[in-house]
């Protein structure tokens, strides 16, 4: 551990002996079972330098001066990425998003927790998410939980679609928290597919591209698991697939995660 403590420093003081521009926070990190130099970058973070313990710090800085130009470029587009999470205050008349629908928030001192109401306007109907008055973050959890129960009732209708286009058989379905990385995930061994609670929070076609991301993992193509396989099966299902992963990637920078002002 000492030596590649040491290490992590001379390479730091090699780095910082190239001259980079003072924004760009590079972070020196050795990995054991790595065998080459390598970085990595990702929306509001430092860029990672990976160090396999056999490197040098000259043969380090060789290597970022010539992806200096890789750099210069990708730098600012994680900048752009970098996570903008909304932030609600749970007072009468915030706003939220589900499932493509807008709602105010209206408290309330009966009832469950938390519930859909609609109520007659003279120009459209008012639609509310009608929360028992409590704690904020009692607030929040139950807002949470009605996210996850209309998202897995949404998720299980929509899938079932696929589910018949691809063949697959005895899939499950789960919404719960994933993280703050991840929208969607399959799991080969429980052939389950988990979403994200937030993601039903995002305009509908984001929505469907993750269940639609998972569910082509779920028809277990052959190959790498973002390869040809994955990639042909997501064009026969949603043409535009790309488009709307770049799409997440900007949007969900502004999801509400749960944050909450107390």
């Amino acid at each position: 551990m000492t030596e590649h403590t040491e290490l992590a420093a001379d390479v730091q003081k090699a780095v910082a002996a190239l001259g980079l521009p003072p924004d760009w926070e590079l972070r020196v990190e050795i990995r054991p079972r790595r065998n080459a130099v390598g970085l990595e970058l990702k929306p509001g973070e430092p860029v990672k330098v990976l160090v396999p313990p056999g490197a040098t710090p000259e043969r380090v800085a060789d290597f970022i001066r010539h992806h200096r130009g890789w750099l210069a470029r990708k730098i600012p587009e994680a900048r752009q990425l970098a996570p903008d999470f909304a932030v609600k205050e749970f007072v009468d008349g915030e706003g939220f998003v589900l499932l493509d629908r807008s709602y105010r928030l209206h408290l309330t001192d009966d009832g469950p927790p938390a519930r859909i109401e609609g109520r007659p306007h003279v120009l459209s109907p008012a639609l509310f998410l009608c929360v028992r008055r409590d704690r904020p973050d009692t607030m929040r959890n139950a807002v949470i939980n009605l996210y996850r129960d209309r998202g897995l009732t949404w998720a299980k209708l929509r899938g079932e679609q696929y589910e018949r286009r691809g063949g697959i058989q005895g899939l499950h379905y789960e919404v719960r928290d994933l993280g703050r990385r991840r929208w969607g995930a399959y799991s080969p061994t429980k052939h389950l597919v988990s979403l994200h609670w937030p993601l039903f929070g995002l305009p509908r076609e984001l929505i469907e591209y993750v269940l639609a991301h998972e569910l082509a993992h779920a028809t277990r193509p052959p190959g790498r698991q973002h390869g040809e396989a994955w990639q042909r099966q997501m064009s026969l299902w949603m043409p535009d697939w790309r488009q709307r992963k770049t799409a997440l990637a900007h949007v969900g920078r502004r999801a509400w995660m749960g944050n909450y002002r107390s």
